[in-house]
């Protein structure tokens, strides 16, 4: 019985408690990397395996585009290009940028080329190095051109770049009235076998907000707006992992969806390939593998609403089962931003709560969410946010010490005996919050209510141990 309450409390104890709790000093500027003065074509980030952050920028007085990279401290990493920057070829608007699996950088977006008959506009394809060099492996030089994509909304949403099992599959617009799909081999020509001659378009005559998204199985999803109406219809649209439609979905892969997306601002295919997306009326949503809406998601947060609108949610991330969101407009528009993190059901999960701030940063458009830290990326800056992570791993579970014991239930002070020298101990809730830390043996804990808690002791030597503890 006692072993069995032990394993219940160790799970208790997993219940994620993460919260923000401040920028973090040791990056860059109290937190804060500034891309520039004047800056405002800030549009990607990435973070590689080793903690490097990547960014593109434009700088539209000078018809200039950028690369850089960030050091884990959120300085400029000198290994990279020149001085941890490099200039890109063309003037590219509206970066996307992956990492592949060998760490080689893809970076997707639009501009003007000069050819023998003038200029044109066109989607430009760069694959860099680590060391900041174009890879003349791929397209020409580094550089592949997909000259039937020109453009994207005025928001970025339909332009996108997707990493699919060592291809490339990148999506934009063609002309007001289509969006066209294509997938690059690993060498950066155009890959024959998918959709018909390498490239897929999508149905609907008002591509506007056009996302693509890639589930679990590689398949391919698209949600298109067909109506400039903000609640006009919509469709949905389902491809197998080459390009060719799911015909058992829909109407031959295309769905007319039973309600209206509204101006969509961010969308995501979650670990159970459901459709989580959001629009500028403070709304989110979530849609089943089989394009009907789930009830068993209820987001309902009035504190984002305004008169005229509310919350424009423009990122989310899922991460260990929660969706975390960001966006912009906290009441009526206002230059504020905020960040929270929502239950499987569309609620606030309460150990994070809900946080918000004025400041020069008055849009959130990405987030990269780490185990004990959080960045995010908008208008012009990076800032890397502190979290309060205080949870007991598995790995934490499976180093449990036998060897050390105390008197358990504890009335007044906690006495323990081990052969380790012990440097901290750290004393759960059974939500997975830190109640207490303490360092030396005979301390008081009258003070602790009383319950059960985890007690989780560090040892000098790097090792830990987890028992369960019982207050008096």
């Amino acid at each position: 019985m006692t072993k069995n309450l032990f394993l219940v409390l160790l799970l208790a104890v997993q219940t994620a408690f993460a919260q923000i709790i401040s920028k973090d000093p040791a990056f860059a500027s109290n937190g804060i990397y500034n891309v520039g003065n004047g800056i405002y074509y800030s549009w990607t980030m990435a973070q590689d395996s080793a903690g490097r952050i990547y960014s593109s920028y434009s700088a539209p007085n000078s018809n200039e585009s950028f690369v850089f990279r960030l050091t884990t401290n959120g300085t400029l990493d000198p290994a990279f290009g020149s001085n941890g920057k490099i200039q890109l070829p063309y003037y590219t608007y509206q970066c996307q940028l992956k990492i592949q699996p060998d760490g080689k950088l893809i970076i997707f977006g639009y501009g003007n080329i000069s050819t023998v008959s003038g200029s044109i506009a066109t989607g430009i394809v760069y694959r860099i190095l680590s060391n900041g060099q174009l890879d003349p492996t791929f397209g020409t030089g580094g550089i592949s051109i997909i000259s039937s994509i020109v453009g994207s909304d005025i928001d970025a949403r339909s332009l996108g770049l997707i990493l699919q099992n060592g291809k490339i599959i990148v999506h934009g617009m063609s002309s007001y009235t289509q969006h066209n799909i294509y997938r690059l081999n690993t060498d950066g020509s155009i890959d024959n076998t998918f959709g018909n001659n390498g490239s897929v378009s999508t149905q609907g005559a008002f591509p506007l907000g056009t996302f693509v998204l890639i589930d679990n199985q590689l398949n391919i999803t698209c949600i298109t707006r067909t109506s400039s109406s903000n609640y006009g219809n919509s469709i949905i649209e389902k491809f197998n992992s080459n390009g060719q439609p799911i015909t058992n979905f829909g109407n031959n892969g295309i769905l007319q969806t039973a309600f209206g997306l509204g101006y969509v601002g961010s969308a995501m295919i979650d670990s159970n390939n459901k459709i989580v997306y959001s629009n500028q009326n403070h709304e989110i949503f979530r849609i089943n593998p089989d394009g009907t809406l789930d009830n068993t998601f209820n987001y309902n947060l009035p504190i984002f609403s305004g008169t005229n609108g509310g919350a424009w949610i423009q990122s989310i991330v899922e991460k260990n089962g929660y969706y975390y969101i960001g966006g912009n407009g906290e009441g009526d528009f206002a230059p504020k931003y905020f960040i929270s993190k929502l239950n499987q059901n569309g609620s606030i999960n309460s150990s994070f709560g809900y946080y918000s701030e004025t400041s020069d940063l008055y849009s959130i458009e990405e987030m990269i969410i780490n185990d004990n830290n959080m960045i995010v990326n908008g208008s012009g800056s990076i800032v890397k946010y502190m979290l309060n992570n205080a949870t007991l791993s598995t790995t934490d579970i499976t180093k449990i010490n036998h060897d050390i014991s105390f008197e358990n239930p504890v009335k007044e002070n906690l006495v323990f005996s081990t052969n380790e020298k012990v440097s901290t101990i750290e004393i759960y809730s059974r939500e997975g919050k830190i109640v207490k830390t303490l360092k030396d043996d005979n301390t008081n804990l009258v003070k602790l209510l009383k319950g059960t808690y985890i007690a989780k002791f560090t040892f000098q030597n790097g090792k830990t141990a987890v028992k369960k503890l019982i207050k008096n």
